[in-house]
């Protein structure tokens, strides 16, 4: 408020009040380039969680023949190691929303490296199925944290650009870690994998005792809350400057995290309709993703012939496609937001960000999407009569990269739209989201080698493009009313 002095006619300075606008609080203060700093470390403990499950895939012939096991028995560490990526992140998930994220950062990576170390020296397959799941266990967990992140530091109008930026990230690990992992078997053998693992991760533990601040909103609100000492990086570059917490805040604090730990609350957001069905579909791509993936090292190994090196370089088509969409799916996802905002005459708040409870978001987000989804199916139907009718190598690794682009476009949206359902716990929900997709891609992987002798590529990839394309109905339903589900939740 303030008072300016005005004259009367009788020459008497009286004071005029004026009523200022309060300057609204903004969402996070973070800088952003403070921002870009903390979203690529924890993007790049992210990139552990896709990387291990990839990396393993070239190994697998020579693990069963070093280890005396069949294909398919070596095949169940893959199975097992999908199962457990599904059940663990709901622990380290709901843990990050409770205790911060840097904490879960510096403690999964720490057994992470510590797994590795075993899994480079066991010579066994009981011990190899066990620390697989242990590999799981400790790093499945950062991929929802990394989104996390994401859902503490931007405001929605932003929240595309950046969640795009972080899928590149964790979209590289399908061409660049089958491809790290051949030339590694070209020098040494499988252990190596898991001593570049063991000696790599590390090296991004540092980055996050070093420099990753607390970022999670329930310990630090928008950074203005200073954490306790355990939650503070040894050098605060990263940090915004004049934090102070007051006497209140520590309390409520404490308070807080006397609260017991619930891994099962994940579960509890599935009974939101908008939730469940955003994950339904995510699970569905995420899928016919790994089936896709899963095929290059074997259906397409056998029908071409490929080994050593060349295993290694055909995933790269699809993981490119995946990190360039996944920068341009951001700047769509933006886009679409702010020409969703105008043509309902709504403004847009950068800086505090935006009132969902009215604005159409599903729309928003799933817009450009649907027309993505049309166009993957019949290139995954392409895919598959390219390997049954032994086309050249050069039409399947065109028609991967093809799908890699539209799918991602997909993941990108989706995995957005759910840290825009829930931003008060994005990690929960992405661990909800983990739960469901690996689960499902589970079961589907563990059958796919049945179909794939049974029906053959052609008709078994036709049974995924069916799957996939089953989704825009979903997609349909869940722009139509889902505006109208989270109003009913919020009442």
């Amino acid at each position: 408020m303030a008072e300016d002095p005005i004259e009367t006619k009788d020459g008497i300075q009286e004071e005029k009040t004026t009523e200022t606008a309060p300057t609204p609080t903004p969402y996070s203060i973070f800088t952003t380039k403070q921002k870009r700093w903390i979203v690529a470390i924890a993007a790049l403990a992210g990139w552990f969680s896709t990387t291990s499950s990839f990396i393993y895939f070239p190994a697998i012939p020579f693990i069963s023949r070093d280890l005396g096991v069949t294909i398919e028995q070596v095949s169940l560490t893959v199975t097992s190691y999908l199962i457990a990526a599904g059940i663990f992140p709901a622990i380290t998930g709901s843990a990050a929303d409770k205790y911060g994220r840097r904490v879960v950062f510096m403690i999964s990576l720490a057994v992470y490296f510590a797994v590795n170390v075993g899994l480079a020296v066991q010579r066994s397959f009981v011990a190899l199925f066990v620390l697989r799941i242990l590999q799981s266990a400790a790093i499945s967990g950062t991929y929802s944290i990394a989104y996390g992140v994401i859902g503490d530091l931007v405001t929605p109008a932003e929240r595309g650009g950046y969640t795009g930026v972080l899928s590149v990230f964790l979209n590289t690990p399908p061409s660049v870690s089958p491809l790290i992992s051949g030339l590694l078997l070209i020098r040494w053998t499988w252990p190596s994998i898991f001593w570049f693992l063991a000696i790599s991760s590390p090296v991004v533990l540092l980055a996050v005792v070093l420099f990753l601040p607390e970022t999670c909103r329930t310990i630090v609100q928008n950074a203005r809350r200073r954490p306790s000492p355990l939650l503070r990086p040894v050098f605060p570059v990263l940090s915004p400057l004049g934090q102070e917490q007051t006497d209140a805040q520590a309390i409520d604090h404490k308070d807080g995290n006397k609260k017991l730990l619930n891994p099962l609350s994940v579960l509890v957001l599935l009974k939101n309709p908008g939730t469940l069905l955003a994950i339904l579909c995510f699970s569905v791509y995420y899928t016919v993703y790994s089936c896709l993936q899963a095929s290059l090292s074997t259906v397409f190994v056998e029908v071409y012939n490929t080994s050593g090196l060349v295993t290694g370089i055909i995933y790269i088509p699809f993981g490119v496609a995946q990190g360039v969409m996944a920068y341009f799916a951001g700047r769509v996802l933006d886009f679409d937001y702010q020409k969703t905002a105008k043509a309902r005459g709504l403004s847009i708040d950068k800086h505090a960000g935006d009132d969902l409870s009215q604005f159409p978001i599903e729309h928003a987000r799933l817009r450009t999407s649907r027309l993505f989804l049309v166009a993957c199916g019949p290139l995954i139907v392409g895919y598959g009569w390219a390997l049954q009718y032994r086309t050249h190598m050069a039409v399947p690794l065109v028609l991967q990269f093809f799908i890699g682009a539209t799918n991602q476009m997909l993941f990108t949206s989706v995995n957005t739209l759910l840290i825009d359902f829930h931003p008060e716990s994005p990690a929960s929900v992405q661990a909800a989201n983990n739960l469901v997709r690996c689960e499902f891609a589970a079961i589907w992987m563990a059958v796919l080698d049945k179909m794939l002798k049974s029906l053959g590529p052609g008709w078994c990839f036709v049974v995924f493009a069916a799957l996939h394309m089953l989704t825009l109905p979903m997609l349909w339903v869940l722009t139509r009313y889902g505006v109208v589900w989270r109003q009913k939740r919020a009442r």
